[in-house]
């Protein structure tokens, strides 16, 4: 957990899991680097990488680290990737993953970037966004009005959740089971994930440029933003407990730790039985506020 005047960052793992997500900031003279990213959980019981809690916790922690080590403000955020992946991608070598490993074993992620510049007199802040994956941005006005600054739906995550339904009418409800019915498909995706052409998520051999979303925009005083994986957004999107802005007015008054217990409150009641695929998802969060 860390904070400051500014921000406050949360990360939690789901119930029993390790926790494949990882926050951090990287403040630099000009501009503040929010990076999120939200591994993919393994579909294979075999670690490639002998360190570290799990192949996709290795990832995302190492990329993180490679990428706060090539960050400059002269370099694009396109380039910047590249760049961490190449270190990234040796270090995955160095460490046990072999060139014989299936790409359906091989780690990926969500990234959500921000580079949030130091403020300009008259425009406030510039946010420059470098997206790859389902993570969520959102930015809540000072009238309270809340943009989604990476309008985004993964048509995977329907697909999954079309899945976990029809099981669950089967009446297969044993979180378990219902795992390894879904294997098969989501084996089927990893494979495609890792092979594309242009990736649309962070994966270690990318065959040619990521399909990454860039976005710029300007953040006045007053703002309030919330860069999310997907575990804690099942509060919106999954359980319907918050709309956008009422999860942006909850982080705004009683902060990300009161979220995360909400998400957790919920997911150990019997109501969020049969929703995901998962009972409980790593969760995780950065909270800007611009003054």
């Amino acid at each position: 957990m860390g904070a400051s005047m500014r921000y406050t960052l949360a990360s939690s793992a789901g119930k029993g899991r390790i926790n494949e997500d990882v926050v951090v900031v990287y403040e630099r003279d000009g501009h503040t680097d929010l990076v999120l990213m939200d591994g993919a959980t393994p579909l294979t019981p075999e670690r490639c990488v002998a360190s570290g809690a799990s192949d996709p916790a290795w990832f995302v922690r190492r990329f993180a680290q490679d990428l706060g080590h090539v960050l400059r403000a002269d370099a694009s955020q396109d380039a910047l990737v590249l760049e961490a992946l190449d270190h990234t991608r040796a270090a995955y070598r160095a460490a046990g993953g072999h060139a014989d490993v299936p790409p359906y074993a091989w780690p990926i992620a969500t990234l959500a970037w921000v580079r949030v510049s130091d403020p300009d007199a008259a425009a406030g802040h510039t946010l420059d966004l470098f997206c790859l994956g389902d993570s969520k941005i959102l930015l809540q006005l000072p009238d309270g009005t809340v943009r989604d600054l990476d309008p985004f739906e993964n048509p995977q995550e329907q697909a999954t959740q079309a899945a976990v339904a029809a099981l669950v009418a089967e009446g297969i409800l044993d979180p378990g089971e219902r795992w390894t019915r879904l294997l098969p498909m989501l084996r089927a995706r990893r494979h495609e994930q890792n092979t594309a052409a242009s990736p649309a998520v962070l994966c270690l051999e990318p065959r040619g440029p990521f399909a990454a979303r860039r976005t710029r925009v300007t953040a006045p005083p007053g703002a309030l933003l919330l860069v999310l994986s997907d575990g804690l957004y099942r509060l919106v999107d999954t359980y319907g407990l918050h709309s956008d802005g009422s999860l942006l007015d909850a982080c705004r008054a009683r902060g990300l730790d009161a979220l995360l217990d909400e998400l957790r409150a919920f997911e150990a009641g019997k109501e969020a039985v049969g929703l995901a695929a998962k009972t409980a998802d790593d969760a995780s969060a950065i909270a800007w506020r611009f003054t």
